[in-house]
């Protein structure tokens, strides 16, 4: 839980900051997507690790221990579901 709100925290910070140097019709390049992306994965494994209730590094282990087309299955799975989330930002925000 600590680790969602610190990396939540500070990727909002982050943001902020970086939005107040650019200007508002540029996308974030370079350094810019190192200060969303950063904070934004601390965000997500904090949100992984609320969302199983396990801490990350038993998830990983658990991971290693899946037979290799189990990984891949899952793994386009979730690539798969990224893209869709994308996708559906696109379409509402974009």
């Amino acid at each position: 839980m600590k680790l969602l709100a610190w990396g939540t925290l500070a990727g909002l910070s982050g943001t902020l900051v970086y939005w107040l140097n650019v200007h508002w019709h540029r996308i974030p390049v370079g350094g810019g997507l190192i200060v969303v992306g950063i904070p934004g994965a601390l965000a997500l494994t904090g949100f992984l690790e609320l969302l199983t209730g396990h801490p990350f590094m038993s998830l990983a282990s658990k991971w290693d221990q899946l037979a290799g087309w189990q990984r891949g299955v899952l793994g386009m799975l979730v690539v798969a579901l990224a893209f869709a989330a994308a996708a559906c930002g696109l379409v509402l925000f974009g």
